[in-house]
């Protein structure tokens, strides 16, 4: 009878060990879906930040563009106003000097007025025979250089007879 009766508490002792080694699989099969579970729970939070820094890193570098491009504009208008103020200085520097050469043409003009005048003035003043020189040796200077001049009384003689 010892036989029996072993049997089936062995048949119990088994019974709670295949229970305990089902409950231990089972909690195993639940700790590796968990484990699993929060591993893809951790690769959506890194794929979501990830994202995020793409999308900073493209905000980044369209800012910096963005800056660069306003500092080039910068630059340029910049640029275009020293060309402006240059021309606009070089146009009043062209217009002063005009001004001056005008200012000295119409003071040699006046001067030499003023100098023709003055020799009208004396010329008024002086006698006709004095007069009469000045006019033949301004006369004779406007004429060419002669080298010789030879007057014989031949010549003065044969002049009259001609006449």
């Amino acid at each position: 009878m010892r036989g029996p009766t072993r049997t089936p508490a062995r048949e119990q002792v088994q019974a709670q060990a295949d229970r305990a080694t089902y409950t231990r699989r089972a909690q195993a099969v639940e700790q590796e879906r968990a484990i699993a579970e929060n591993e893809m729970q951790n690769k959506i939070e890194l794929a979501r930040r990830e994202q995020q820094l793409v999308e900073k890193h493209g905000a980044n570098s369209r800012r910096q563009v963005e800056l660069e491009a306003a500092a080039q504009l910068a630059a340029a208008q910049g640029q275009a106003e020293r060309d402006r103020v240059a021309a606009a200085a070089k146009a009043e520097q062209d217009r002063l000097l005009a001004e001056a050469q005008a200012n000295s043409v119409r003071t040699v003009g006046l001067a030499e007025a003023e100098k023709e005048s003055a020799r009208v003035g004396v010329y008024r003043e002086l006698p006709q025979p004095v007069l009469n020189a000045l006019t033949v040796k301004e006369f004779a200077g406007q004429l060419p250089d002669i080298q010789a001049l030879t007057i014989t009384p031949v010549c003065w003689s044969g002049y009259a007879a001609q006449s």
